[in-house]
């Protein structure tokens, strides 16, 4: 059987064409991935609420195929209702789906801790309205936020298309010198090719949507394997 090492599933926004790609390079031999998805249509506060709708449905069908970790793979509609909605996120997954629950917010916050990182730059593909809320949840979660820039990409469907030197070159852009970590925010933003190349330059721990949100179902699943070329959060496993 598939998965014999784990599977994991996946609660997709409908129009993110990155997460599942970005994932099966990052999950090792062994552990298998399978989504559901989420309708949605645009990257703004009313949509990435309106998404959550969708949660109890997807996580049924996921635990129909016996899941052992569900993630919740949005980045946004994972902080829009902050640390609390959070929480409560999680609940609701795991009590419809029958599996741990990761969100990409929450794993966001715990591999910044777990590296050290306390006060972080962020770039987003988002609009300012996102923004100011990824923004407290992250300073709730006491990370301190020194700069966030977003690209004001709205059609959410049109963030998979920024290439990652796009990606890369926004990144740069507003990064700060007194930062102790990089955070590039969005699943559906193309960020795995250039990480290990930001960290190389920045000399700091480098976090992704998609790599924290891997690294806390790896994390769930009590997987000790290690995955190279992608940084320092994988590159050594930690314990669950």
């Amino acid at each position: 059987m598939y998965g014999q090492n784990g599977r994991i599933g996946l609660l997709v926004p409908s129009v993110n064409t990155v997460v599942e790609p970005e994932f099966s390079q990052l999950v090792p031999e062994g552990i298998n991935v399978y989504a559901a998805r989420m309708r949605n249509s645009r990257s703004d506060v009313d949509d990435s609420k309106a998404m959550l709708q969708h949660v109890e449905r997807a996580a049924d069908e996921l635990g129909s195929a016996h899941m052992d970790v569900i993630a919740f793979a949005c980045t946004a509609s994972s902080f829009v209702q902050g640390v609390e909605g959070e929480i409560e996120l999680r609940d609701r997954i795991e009590r419809v789906g029958g599996a741990k629950a990761v969100t990409t917010s929450g794993a966001v916050a715990a591999a910044l801790g777990t590296l050290g990182v306390r006060r972080v730059v962020v770039a987003t593909p988002y609009p300012d309205e996102l923004n100011v809320l990824e923004q407290r949840f992250l300073e709730d979660e006491g990370i301190e936020v020194l700069a966030i820039a977003g690209m004001g990409i709205v059609d959410a469907f049109s963030i998979g298309k920024v290439t990652p030197q796009e990606t890369y070159d926004f990144a740069r852009r507003g990064w700060r010198d007194d930062a102790d970590g990089l955070f590039i925010s969005c699943t559906n933003l193309r960020t795995i090719d250039v990480l290990a190349q930001l960290e190389d330059e920045l000399g700091v721990p480098v976090v992704s949507s998609n790599l924290a949100t891997c690294w806390g179902c790896l994390r769930a699943l009590g997987c000790q394997e290690t995955t190279e070329g992608y940084g320092s959060l994988l590159a050594e496993r930690r314990g669950a």
